[in-house]
């Protein structure tokens, strides 16, 4: 019994103690003083000559994106050619297809959260130039830069490439030689609905369809050498689009490669008419033909545009290999994206993506 009330006032006295330590650093932190008072909470004071810091205010519809760059490089283990994602600004790049065949022809969907390409994946040989390639398309997360689900889209009846949208992102053009010579085809994302849009015994290939879906401009040697056409997709449907295309660089030399700015008002195109293979840009009438790259010592490819239209990412083996570059339209100036001594060639700028949606 008298070890309970020893134990009871030892407890008594333990109370009285942290009562008389609060109350003495009550005189000297005034925050505590307001607590024991039950006084509303203050803005903590800083010394003088510290300023009060100023809280960030972050808008959840304002995180900070990435304009992204698909291509395709010979990086594989194998040897073999891949799919790549790479920003603007040459970071986060990322192996998109991880395949043992080649991969290329990148191409984003409208969304940009979808990109079409050929894949030799399902041929016993797997490179480009000894099988039938076919399309394909990947689902791709513009957040996490990260490739998703991958569908088959043509039945490699024949040499399918060169893919591209349509501006609903409901169908696809492409070349392919499965009825002879190379012509311009069309098929829906599902692989429905596949439609012959060109006839010619002329070789008709690297489609490029408009932003505003009436019009795809590809290449071709119907004139004897190759030039870049056009064609309204509605009359080639009907079956008059080797009547009615129109030939709109009309050069000795080799015009290939034409691509589209998102106004649709330019193209781009690649030709040797200089001596080397350089990037001209035009109008969509085929008038004001100019050499953007003037490169005399270097080889440059294909030209896709930025989505705001003022810049082009484009390859050239300036340093010695093929590099991916985006070239400002305004200034002329060229940054190297990728800077790899693996060889890094066709390459394609995803459009905005919603913030949104994001």
């Amino acid at each position: 019994m008298a070890r309970k009330y020893w134990i009871g006032a030892m407890g008594i006295v333990g109370v009285l103690a942290v009562l008389v330590a609060l109350l003495v650093v009550s005189r000297h932190v005034p925050g505590v003083a307001r607590l024991l008072r039950g006084d509303p909470a203050q803005p903590t004071e800083l010394p003088a000559g510290i300023a009060t810091p100023v809280p960030t205010r972050v808008n959840p519809t304002a995180a900070p994106r990435d304009q992204w760059l698909a291509f395709e490089t010979k990086r594989g283990e194998l040897g073999d050619y891949e799919v790549y994602a790479i920003t603007t600004t040459g970071s986060r790049l990322t192996n998109l297809t991880h395949s043992w065949a080649d991969d290329v022809a990148p191409v984003w969907g409208p969304d940009g959260r979808q990109i079409a390409f050929v894949s030799f994946r399902d041929t016993l040989a797997g490179k480009w130039g000894l099988a039938n390639g076919s399309i394909y398309i990947m689902a791709f997360d513009p957040v996490a830069g990260q490739a998703g689900e991958v569908r088959r889209v043509t039945d490699g009846e024949g040499k399918d490439g060169w893919p591209t949208w349509s501006a609903d992102g409901q169908r696809l053009a492409f070349h392919s030689d499965r009825a002879g010579s190379f012509d311009i085809w069309i098929v829906n994302v599902d692989g429905s609905g596949l439609r012959r849009l060109t006839e010619s015994p002329a070789d008709d290939r690297y489609p490029a369809w408009s932003p505003d879906g009436q019009t795809i401009a590809y290449t071709s040697n119907r004139s004897g050498n190759e030039d870049v056409w056009v064609v309204d997709v509605v009359e080639a449907l009907a079956g008059a689009a080797d009547e009615n295309a129109v030939n709109l660089t009309q050069a000795p030399e080799r015009d290939r490669y034409p691509m589209w700015s998102p106004d649709g008002s330019r193209l781009t195109f690649n030709t040797n008419r200089d001596g080397d293979y350089e990037v001209y840009v035009m109008n969509a009438d085929g008038s004001g033909q100019e050499n953007i790259s003037r490169s005399p010592t270097s080889t440059e490819g294909l030209a896709d545009w930025s989505p705001d239209g003022r810049s082009l990412v484009l390859y050239s083996d300036r340093p010695g290999n093929k590099d991916e570059f985006v070239v400002d339209l305004e200034t002329g100036q060229w940054v190297n994206v990728t800077q790899d001594p693996a060889s890094d060639e066709f390459c394609t700028w995803s459009p905005w993506v919603q913030l949104e949606e994001m």
